[in-house]
């Protein structure tokens, strides 16, 4: 399983590094809209969010979506090697590069417990139509999902461009599904999230 994770890894890393700079911001602008219309009408008002870096969906236009509309937003935080933890993020807060190159909080503020979000925005690089995601392989997301929720909240949102989903990804028994996942051409829903 190891081995096939990893082989789709390398082909969505290249998919997604395909993608040139217009069609990227397109993409996000895109995304970002529907990912608004979405947390509206969930009436979401905490989100957790990732801070995009490198071949990611930029999430910048999202994040100024929400903070235009009055969200509350908390971004991850690294503890220490597969652990991490959200906090609120503050305005004009300065922020330092982990040492996975992403941008989190200099000085360290509350822990975020997972009950107060709406909902949270996952990045990924693949998902399937069952709401099946794929991380980059590090587990931080899968440790801090891996706690049951309490009727279904939060929701969990992937966050994507579309060229990501494949038809269908290996699926262990700790991968939690995804309830969404937004992209630029819209919203996939997941299997514990009828759109009925």
């Amino acid at each position: 399983m190891y081995q096939i994770k990893q082989a789709l890894r390398r082909e969505l890393r290249t998919r997604r590094l395909c993608v040139v700079p217009a069609q990227r911001r397109r993409a996000a602008d895109r995304a970002a809209r529907h990912a608004l219309r979405l947390l509206g009408a969930m009436r979401a008002r905490r989100v957790a969010v990732y801070l995009a870096c490198g071949s990611e969906l930029a999430t910048a236009p999202l994040i100024t979506g929400m903070v235009a509309r009055g969200l509350r937003i908390a971004i991850p935080c690294i503890d220490g090697p597969g652990s991490m933890h959200f906090e609120w993020l503050r305005p004009c807060a300065a922020l330092r590069r982990n040492r996975h190159g992403i941008a989190e909080p200099a000085g360290r503020g509350r822990r975020v417990r997972r009950a107060e979000f709406d909902a949270v925005i996952l990045p990924l690089l693949g998902f399937d139509r069952h709401g099946t995601r794929l991380g980059a392989g590090g587990g931080y997301y899968d440790r801090w999902l891996a706690r049951p929720r309490i009727a279904q909240r939060p929701r969990y949102l992937g966050y994507a461009y579309a060229l990501q989903q494949l038809e269908q990804l290996p699926r262990e028994a700790w991968d939690i599904r995804l309830d969404a996942v937004i992209t630029e051409n819209g919203i996939t829903w997941g299997v514990t999230w009828p759109t009925g």
